[in-house]
């Protein structure tokens, strides 16, 4: 799993429209992230987040959740995301709950691990308050904007088909 994965879920949590605050599938996905701030993340560790993000995805209660979801990772599938998109240490400080540390990169914006210990940061962040939808709209609001332009910038296919309707008729 890349944290594309995890980025997705998060960006899915606002336009869902679910509480999550107090499940018990959550409760464990913040639980592995947190444990992840100080260690090294090898392969198994993000086939088990994998494992407890699908778990909750398909939980029939969060089917508007799952449904966002794949459309979001569908998205972000070839998106280099560089640090200008992600939230700053100091807003991810000032969203943290108090009870809860996080990892500090010394490493300038250009050099963070974009596939690592930054995104499971905000994750740790996000999942850990109390309502985890509200804090992801507001520290990945550069990506949620960003996503939506693309998104503006596309030609829907009912475009396309009128385009090639009306090419030829002068």
């Amino acid at each position: 799993m890349d944290t594309k994965t995890l980025l997705a879920f998060l960006l899915a949590l606002p336009g869902a429209n679910v509480k999550l605050a107090n499940d018990l599938a959550l409760k464990k996905i913040r639980n592995k992230l947190a444990s992840f701030k100080n260690a090294e993340i090898t392969p198994k560790d993000w086939e088990n987040l994998e494992a407890k993000l699908k778990t909750l995805l398909e939980t029939k209660k969060y089917a508007a959740l799952n449904q966002l979801y794949q459309k979001i990772q569908a998205e972000l599938a070839d998106i280099n995301i560089t640090p200008n998109f992600l939230p700053t240490q100091a807003e991810l400080e000032a969203e943290k709950p108090a009870n809860r540390r996080i990892g500090k990169s010394d490493l300038p914006p250009s050099k963070i691990n974009i596939d690592s210990h930054e995104v499971i940061n905000i994750g740790v962040v996000i999942l850990s308050n109390q309502n985890p939808a509200k804090t992801a709209n507001k520290l990945l609001w550069r990506l949620r904007v960003w996503l939506k332009r693309q998104r503006k910038s596309e030609p829907t296919p009912t475009e396309n088909s009128s385009q090639e309707g009306t090419t030829g008729n002068g």
